[in-house]
């Protein structure tokens, strides 16, 4: 059974693939100015297409381990309590009185003994710093990496931004566009080591539920 930290590497491994055959490209003498300014913009639309597909791809990785880790609803930290129940209790919120009762009583048994199921991973097709921070935080996992990055990360999805919408938007020198790269590396490293720590701890490890 493929485990959550290589089912992790193998979605970073074709990434850090692709975005070092892009630096290949960049870094090639036989290209003229214009097709390296060219290539820095599609450079720079990718690097952030995997910025955001990769941190979805390893948060849903994550959410679907704790679904099979055997912890019910209540041995949740609290951040992925809330996360998890997020649509029953808005469901509680918008009950009518008669109904409001009968289903909080039945809560404990229905929903927080039960396995989770969580909420699909939502990047709002825009992974700014915040939207991250948030489901790091849903994932009781630590932001601060994100944090740090927090400027260059939104200038990553601005001027990404701007290039999807067609902008005059250069990026003119490839050192400019390393920093960015590096950046992206850092993020999505911390990720996927702090979801494979988080994992072997309670309530999810084996040897936290004998």
């Amino acid at each position: 059974m493929t485990t959550a930290l290589e089912a992790i590497s193998k979605d970073l491994d074709w990434r850090e693939s692709e975005i070092a055959s892009m630096r290949m490209l960049l870094s090639s003498t036989a290209i003229s100015d214009g097709q390296r300014n060219g290539l820095l913009r599609a450079a720079w639309a990718m690097l952030y297409a995997h910025y955001e597909g990769f941190c979805k791809e390893a948060l849903t990785i994550f959410f679907d381990a704790i679904s099979g880790s055997g912890a019910v609803c209540s041995d949740l930290p609290q951040p992925t309590k809330l996360y998890a129940l997020a649509q029953q209790l808005m469901r509680l919120r918008q009950m009518a009185n008669q109904n409001l009762l009968p289903a909080i009583m039945d809560f404990s048994s229905c929903h927080l003994e039960a396995l989770p199921i969580f909420p699909e991973v939502d990047t709002k097709s825009n992974l700014w710093p915040n939207v991250l921070i948030d489901l790091l935080v849903s994932a009781d996992l630590n932001p601060n990496k994100v944090k740090e990055h927090e400027q260059k990360l939104k200038t990553l999805v601005g001027r990404r931004n701007e290039i999807a919408h067609g902008k005059n938007n250069f990026i003119s020198e490839v050192s400019y566009y390393l920093t960015f790269e590096k950046v992206v590396y850092d993020v999505m490293y911390d990720i996927a080591l702090q979801v494979d720590s988080r994992l072997s701890m309670p309530p999810y490890s084996a040897e936290s539920r004998r």
